[in-house]
């Protein structure tokens, strides 16, 4: 995921030192789940309120952590602010458009097509158009559209390109929390809509 994100910081024209400090989110963004049990992070189901309000807070937990070690300060945003939404739905803080680092804008991104490509214990995984379809629902709400046009510009490069038909926006937001709150095989088993498999 690092290495992605770098690749796409590349492409955006981000300097040695800010790559760097990317690369370091990436490779720690999700340092603060160590602080969450695993029947949590885990749980096939929905969360409670209560376990919500957990998994909420692993970006604070997470830069917290990261932030007692001084050689790493310039990555801290990315590790609190990877959550955040383009539109300011996200969280920790609620944060919308450039108030959001561009590391971390970056990484949102890049976060979600890990999280849809890679088999996890709570589902397998999607096929690259499936995902790259459902980023695109979220352009402008969940993802920076220049990030995310960037990103689907290196896909391209890679032989990806997104599937016909258009992607869901609810389903893009359900599927980018799918790793703390819904399986992606339940939302793999929605029947299908027309334009979509």
């Amino acid at each position: 995921m690092a290495e992605l994100a770098v690749h796409l910081g590349q492409r955006l024209g981000l300097g040695p030192a800010t790559l760097r400090s990317l690369a370091e989110g990436a490779y720690l963004h999700d340092v603060g789940k160590v602080r969450i049990p695993d029947h949590v992070l885990n749980k096939p189901g929905p969360l409670t309120e209560e376990e919500r309000a957990w998994i909420e807070q692993h970006p604070v937990v997470g830069s917290d952590i990261v932030g007692r070690a001084p050689s790493l300060r310039d990555a801290l945003a990315v590790i609190r602010q990877h959550h955040e939404r383009f539109d300011g739905s996200g969280y920790p803080d609620g944060l919308a458009g450039e108030q959001i680092s561009q590391a971390a804008r970056i990484v949102a991104v890049v976060d979600v097509w890990d999280a849809l490509t890679s088999d996890r214990a709570y589902g397998p995984a999607w096929p690259p158009d499936r995902a790259l379809r459902h980023l695109q629902a979220g352009r402008g709400t969940h993802f920076d559209p220049r990030c995310l046009d960037a990103f689907l510009a290196l896909m391209a490069e890679r032989g990806h390109h997104q599937g016909p038909g258009p992607g869901d926006p609810a389903e893009t937001s359900a599927a980018a929390e799918a790793c703390h709150d819904q399986p992606r095989a339940a939302l793999a088993a929605t029947p299908p809509q027309s334009g979509r498999p």
